[in-house]
């Protein structure tokens, strides 16, 4: 009985170790070894040159789809926008282009570019959200304030950018940017002289400088519908000094910034 256990489990051993039976492995063709040899060898090189194809695409598209500058740059700031207003914006931009001295990129007609951004204070929040009706019953108005806050990001991240020096801002974010005099030009050091309307810093050791103009005060705002109806009374001129980087590090480029700003404010 023993015996016979034994030598099914021999045989068993042997069928387990035995080499499965098949067909032979399939040699590979020719173009398969040259493509293995050709990636062993040169892989490191393939994939770098897959890595600048892709950023070339991506930089190519982006530069096909995005939108063309006009001669000068401008930044909108405030508790407004032109979101659901394209006509505002199409007439203020056409207003403030007759401003520009002449065609800066040579296209054959003045063009501006606004950058727009809906930014509210806390203080413009609550004053909204605690207005009334003529019976004394709450409007409902609510200002989302995360949605505040990344637009507010976002319009300080664009500043750094550089890209534009012209700014028509309210008077909060004037006084944010006034604050840090290194950001802001003096516009009495610009012109020469106080220009009307020209607003004032007191800085920490006593001394002043005009960071803004209002608006108000200017002949664009008096003499253009156009301003009036799309922008606050109370907005604010500001000129950004040069930057490290972007439109505003190129020399040329600026002066044509600074030659419109005093256009504008006088």
């Amino acid at each position: 009985m023993e015996d016979k256990r034994e030598e099914k489990r021999e045989a068993r051993d042997i069928k387990f170790g035995a080499p499965a039976e098949g067909k032979p492995p399939r040699e590979h063709g020719k173009l398969y070894c040259w493509l293995d040899n050709f990636w062993y060898h040169h892989k490191w090189a393939v994939i770098a040159a897959l890595a600048v194809v892709l950023i070339l695409t991506v930089c190519i598209a982006q530069m096909c789809s995005r939108e063309e500058e006009g001669d000068i740059t401008l930044i909108t700031a405030g508790p407004y926008g032109f979101t659901a207003n394209e006509a505002g914006l199409r007439d203020l931009k056409n207003c403030l282009a007759t401003y520009l001295p002449k065609d800066y990129n040579g296209n054959g007609q003045k063009d501006v570019t606004l950058r727009s951004y809906t930014v509210y204070s806390e203080t413009e929040i609550k004053e909204l959200e605690g207005r009334v009706d003529e019976n004394g019953e709450p409007l409902g108005i609510s200002i989302n304030r995360s949605q505040n806050s990344q637009s507010y990001s976002s319009f300080t991240q664009y500043v750094t950018t550089g890209d534009a020096a012209v700014m028509l801002v309210s008077p909060w974010l004037a006084e944010q940017y006034a604050a840090n005099s290194s950001l802001l030009v003096d516009f009495t050091e610009l012109m020469g002289e106080t220009p009307v309307g020209g607003m004032t810093y007191t800085r920490e050791d006593g001394s002043a400088f005009i960071y803004g103009v209002k608006l108000s005060q200017t002949r664009l705002w008096q003499e253009n519908s156009a301003v009036r109806n799309n922008l606050p009374e109370d907005t604010v001129i500001c000129l950004l000094r040069p930057g490290l980087i972007g439109n505003n590090s190129d020399e040329a480029r600026y002066q044509n910034a600074v030659e419109f700003a005093k256009k504008i404010i006088q």
